[in-house]
């Protein structure tokens, strides 16, 4: 598995396998307050951002990659309906249909990763399984 880490704007794509994960991995798996410290000075780690660095890392030390992505980030219709887990021209056709909103800068469709993210949440809690009358 590669160690590297490759930039594209402002994605950053960390694969596993870097040296020391599973220990970082088991001391952020303890609860309680982060505090990050840089010579001298050490500051407290928001709740949120710790949240999401213990599940970056747990990740990463399960041997998944990770990308971190600005929400206002553009996607190709492939990466869209990857994200969806849906087929490029099922994707297309929700584009057409108005249930997500795109750009055509040229001749190529874009969506911004927030609006799939936010059509992703809602259908997932529509599909939801409802419980059953006892």
């Amino acid at each position: 598995m590669s160690s590297t880490v490759a930039r594209h704007g402002a994605e950053v794509t960390v694969r596993p396998g870097l040296p020391g994960l599973p220990e970082l991995a088991e001391l952020l798996a303890h609860p309680g307050e982060l505090s990050l410290k840089v010579g001298r000075r050490c500051v407290p780690v928001p709740a949120e951002l710790a949240a999401a660095l213990r599940e970056t890392v747990a990740a990463l030390a399960h041997g998944e990659a990770v990308t971190l992505t600005p929400h206002d980030a553009l996607l190709t219709t492939q990466e869209a309906a990857d994200v969806l887990g849906v087929s490029r021209p099922t994707l297309v056709r929700l584009l057409e249909s108005g249930a997500l909103p795109y750009t055509k800068p040229g001749t190529h469709r874009r969506v911004r990763l927030e609006d799939v993210l936010e059509y992703a949440a809602a259908h997932r809690t529509a599909r939801a399984p409802r419980p059953r009358p006892a």
